[in-house]
């Protein structure tokens, strides 16, 4: 491995003129400065480019096309992936953006030849940086770095969220060229399919500190669709059915046996509950991104098809909340959950 090898970013971007300097400037400021940035700008209406030109830094490049939309994003990431000459690929949207130590302590996993792809901790924050959860990196040592080969297939397939945090990904360029890009699905964003396929190129490496903040804010694409997407774990499902036909020899290879039964079972669940919690969990993220009404509108709607004494309860702080247009909620719910903790404890 060279010392310092050229890293290329790969940053999509749409109508992000509000954020997208902090994410140029969350790049600027790596303490690793052997990198390139592609900004690829999906058609932005708004003055995105103007903010870009504004960086005088020969390592940024910004690319126009002709709007794709949020259903051809693989194809986004696929042309700004061409564009790249770097060693290794790292991953940042328009939005979101890293702690300066991401690229330095996130290049020294590669120093082992069998790893393919390393990732994170992300930490979601809202529109104004406020931080609101973290990601988690699974307890189980062979998921969480696909050792022996094929191993996070166990954990991509058996839980209902991708526990590999797209801003927090590099991989080796090599490698995610053999694969065909970034996957194109149909329903799917390209990210949990990618990591799925790699995970049949070599290992991965699990660095357990954040690396990278991950923006949740009403205007964004993905937020709207995945607000309207009730059938995401059925496309899901269906793309983990066709993957292990497609792969079933190397995966006998690798020694990998999964229950088609077991996994059919286990996403019809998975769905049930997302839409019997859809609006519980909608309510949740409203309240922290200051959207009180809808918050309110959205736990009113979950307690009237789940009605108990708790529900509620919790709807009157979600009515208070929306009245004096402040978080009475998240306090509450944070205390009960030390609470439980200390009592585990």
């Amino acid at each position: 491995m060279k010392e310092y090898p050229l890293i290329s970013v790969i940053t999509p971007s749409y109508n992000c003129c509000k954020f997208i300097s902090q994410a140029i400037n969350s790049v600027l400021r790596q303490t690793y400065s052997n990198w390139e940035m592609i900004i690829l700008d999906d058609g932005s209406t708004d003055n995105t480019s103007d903010i870009v030109s504004n960086f005088k830094d020969s390592r940024i490049k910004y690319f126009y096309q002709e709007n794709q939309g949020i259903t051809n994003i693989s194809k986004t990431y696929n042309s700004a992936l061409k564009k790249c000459i770097g060693e290794y690929i790292a991953v940042l949207d328009c939005d979101d953006y890293w702690p300066e130590y991401k690229l330095t302590k996130q290049i020294e996993a590669f120093r082992n030849p069998e790893v393919v792809l390393s990732y994170g901790i992300s930490c979601m924050v809202n529109q104004i940086g406020k931080k609101i959860s973290f990601s988690k990196i699974p307890d189980d040592y062979s998921i969480a770095n696909n050792d022996p080969i094929g191993s996070s297939l166990k954990g991509l397939f058996y839980h209902r969220w991708s526990f590999i945090p797209n801003l927090t990904v590099m991989m080796r360029r090599d490698v995610i060229n053999r694969i065909g890009g970034f996957l194109s699905v149909e329903n799917l964003y390209q990210d949990y399919p990618t990591w799925v396929r790699m995970s049949l190129e070599g290992k991965f490496c699990a660095i357990p500190m954040c690396l990278g903040y991950y923006r949740k804010h009403p205007s964004a694409l993905t937020f709207k669709t995945k607000l309207n997407m009730k059938n995401k774990t059925f496309y899901k499902y269906s793309f983990i059915i066709d993957f292990i036909e497609k792969h079933k020899d190397k995966l006998n290879e690798l020694g990998l046996f999964f229950d088609i039964e077991e996994i059919k079972l286990r996403w019809q669940r998975f769905k049930k509950e997302f839409d019997s919690f859809i609006y519980y969990d909608n309510a949740f993220l409203f309240i922290k991104l200051g959207l009180f009404r809808e918050a309110y509108e959205s736990f009113k709607t979950f307690s009237t098809s789940a009605p108990s004494l708790k529900h509620k309860a919790i709807k009157t702080l979600f009515l208070l909340s929306n009245i004096f247009q402040y978080d009475f909620v998240s306090p509450i719910a944070l205390t009960k959950e030390n609470l439980s903790k200390l009592i585990k404890f």
